[in-house]
C-alpha cells in the first residue's frame, strides 16, 4: 500500500511556516536542484540554514520531463535539506517550479536531527522515469556532497546516470552455446553448488546475465541453511541459454543438486513495461508458488501467482526446465531489475549491501524455505 504525501500528527509541530521578527519564515524541503547553494542564492537570496533531512515512505526519481520528483512508496526514503525561506522566496519558488502546472506545493513531515517537522515540498505528478536534463543530475550530486548527505544516497543518485542503467542484451553470438555442456566449456562461465537441506535455490542465469539472481540465491540459501546451485556468466554476457537446455545429464554438479533437493525455487530476471513492481511466480509446484506469495511481502510490490497473468514465456512450465526436475518440482520466481536492486528506482543500499526491496525479498525467501514442510 502506497503512503500519502500529506502527513499530520499531534506530535509533529506545524513548522512549515512561523513568524520571526514580524517576518514569516517557511521550512522548505529540497531534494533536487534546489539543493544547490549557488542556485538558491540566485533564486532565493534570503534562504538560510540548510539542514539535512529525510522524507519517509517516498521514492525519488527523474521523470519524463528530466527533473526530480517524489512519489509515495512505502519503505523508501528521500534525502535532502530543509531551507528556511521568506514569503518572497516562497513566491519566487512557486513561479520557478511552475505551480500549479509543472509542480504542486504540498506539506509533508520530514525528519531532521531535531526530530520531525512540517515543511513545504514541491511534487510533480508525472512519475514515468526518464533521463535527466543536461547538467541537472550533476548539480544535484555535487550539492548532495556539499551538504554531507549520506554517501549511499550519492551512490543512489549516480545510478540515475543513463550510463549506469540496466541494458538490453546485445545480439547473440551466432556461435552461442546451444547446450549446457557448451556453455560450461567457456572458462569465464562457472557453476557452483552447496548442499544443505532438501529445500533448494537455483540461479542458472546469474553473474553478468540476469544480475543479482545469484547473489539473492546465495544469501537466501545461506541464511535458510538451504541448498543452492548457481551458474555465473561474465559481465554483460550476451548469450541467453534457454532454461530448458540446462540438462542435468551435462553437469554432474547440477545432477547431484537436483537429486538432493525435494523442491526448488529458481530465480530469474525479467523486464517488462509497467511490471517493475511485480514478482511473477511460475513453475509446476503451485503449492510452493502460493507458499512463496505468503512469505515474500515487499511494501509497494505485488507477487503474481495467477499463471494467466504471467507471460507464457515466463511461466517456467516446461518439463525439462530444471525448476521442475526435483522430486517435488519447484517454483520459478521472475524478478524485475527494480526488486533486484540494479534499477535507478531500486532505492538506496542499506547496511547489508542490498536495497530495501532486495533485502525484504531475501528475508521472505528465507522464511519460505524454513517454513516449508520437509518431504
Amino acid at each position: 500500500m502506497l503512503g500519502q504525501m500529506v502527513k499530520r500528527t499531534a506530535d509533529v509541530p506545524p513548522s512549515s511556516t512561523r513568524a520571526t521578527n514580524d517576518r514569516r519564515v517557511h521550512a522548505y524541503f529540497a531534494y533536487g536542484s534546489n539543493l544547490s547553494v549557488a542556485q538558491m542564492a540566485l533564486r532565493c537570496p534570503g534562504a538560510t540554514d540548510p539542514r539535512p533531512a529525510t522524507l519517509s515512505d517516498h521514492d525519488w526519481l527523474i521523470n519524463e520531463r528530466g527533473v526530480a520528483t517524489v512519489e509515495p512508496f512505502d519503505g523508501s526514503q528521500v534525502h535532502g535539506v530543509v531551507w528556511q525561506i521568506s514569503d518572497e522566496d516562497l513566491a519566487t519558488l512557486d513561479r520557478a517550479e511552475g505551480v500549479p502546472v509543472r509542480y504542486r506545493r504540498d506539506r509533508a513531515v520530514v525528519i531532521t536531527d531535531d526530530g520531525p517537522t512540517e515543511a513545504w515540498v514541491y511534487v510533480d505528478h508525472r512519475v514515468e522515469p526518464g533521463a535527466a536534463r543536461e547538467g541537472y543530475l550533476e548539480r544535484i550530486i555535487d550539492a548532495a556532497g556539499h551538504h554531507g548527505l549520506p554517501s549511499r544516497w550519492v551512490e543512489f543518485l549516480n545510478r540515475w546516470d543513463p550510463v549506469n542503467w540496466p541494458r538490453q542484451l546485445g545480439d547473440p553470438d551466432p556461435s552461442a552455446p546451444q547446450s549446457l555442456s557448451e556453455l560450461l566449456a567457456d572458462p569465464d562461465v562457472t557453476e557452483s553448488s552447496v548442499l544443505r537441506s532438501t529445500f533448494g535455490f537455483l540461479a542458472i542465469h546469474g553473474g553478468g546475465l540476469e544480475k543479482m539472481t545469484d547473489v539473492i540465491a546465495d544469501r537466501a540459501a545461506a541464511e535458510a541453511d538451504a541448498s543452492v546451485y548457481v551458474v555465473r556468466h561474465p559481465r554483460d554476457y550476451p548469450n541467453h541459454l534457454t532454461s530448458n537446455a540446462f540438462r542435468s545429464e551435462e553437469s554432474p554438479l547440477l545432477a547431484k543438486f537436483l537429486n538432493h533437493v525435494d523442491v526448488v525455487v529458481s530465480l530469474h530476471g525479467y523486464g517488462r513495461m509497467n511490471r517493475s513492481t511485480q514478482l511473477l511466480v511460475g513453475g509446476r509446484n503451485r503449492n510452493l508458488a502460493a507458499h512463496l506469495a505468503c512469505h515474500v511481502v515487499i511494501p509497494g510490490y505485488q507477487v503474481v501467482t495467477d499463471l494467466e497473468q504471467i507471460p507464457r514465456e515466463l511461466r517456467g512450465l516446461h518439463p525439462d526446465n530444471p525448476v521442475n526436475r526435483p522430486r517435488g518440482g519447484g517454483a520459478q520466481l521472475e524478478l524485475s531489475p527494480r526488486v533486484r536492486g540494479i534499477s535507478p528506482r531500486s532505492g538506496m543500499v542499506g547496511d547489508d549491501g542490498l536495497t530495501p526491496a532486495t533485502s525484504r525479498l531475501v528475508r521472505g525467501l528465507v522464511a519460505a524455505a524454513k517454513s516449508w514442510p520437509p518431504g
